[in-house]
């Protein structure tokens, strides 16, 4: 639950960073983040991250209240996070272009630590799968076998 917070707290860190680059960076006489297209990647990592921040914040109420589904929103907010957590990086990484490359910006800190903490205390898939055992939806001998 906590390794989802902080994994929260370093996507808010990225996308920031990221929104002022592109607010910083100019391309053909205007700012990157004007185009079109940055807007609407941005957008879309703004919305993974309010998610990621949403879902952080029902897992922490239910832990804190010791409700009866506390394991199961914490699977689901591990899964959930982890992946949007990725996503983002990489979709940043995209406007930071060739500097994002380089050792001299601090980018590929926040790349790998979002990735490390993806795994972390379990892969999502792994919660996924824990989200259906606490559920009750066993998956069969022959449905391991055939898809993993």
């Amino acid at each position: 639950m906590l390794s989802a917070a902080e994994t929260a707290g370093a996507m808010q860190y990225l996308f920031d960073l990221t929104v002022q680059y592109c607010k910083d960076r100019i391309a053909f006489g205007r700012p990157i983040g004007s185009f079109q297209a940055i807007k609407h990647q941005l957008a879309d990592s703004s919305l993974a991250l309010e998610m990621s921040h949403a879902v952080v914040s029902a897992a922490a109420r239910a832990v804190q209240e010791n409700s009866a589904g506390a394991a199961h929103a914490a699977s689901m907010t591990k899964a959930f996070v982890s992946d949007a957590a990725v996503e983002l990086a990489h979709n940043c990484w995209q406007h930071f272009g060739g500097i994002a490359y380089t050792w001299e910006h601090d980018f590929h800190f926040y790349l790998r630590r979002l990735t490390a903490d993806a795994s972390l205390y379990g892969s999502p898939t792994w919660h996924r799968e824990r989200v259906c055992q606490l559920a009750g939806l066993q998956r069969t001998t022959e449905d391991r076998r055939r898809h993993g």
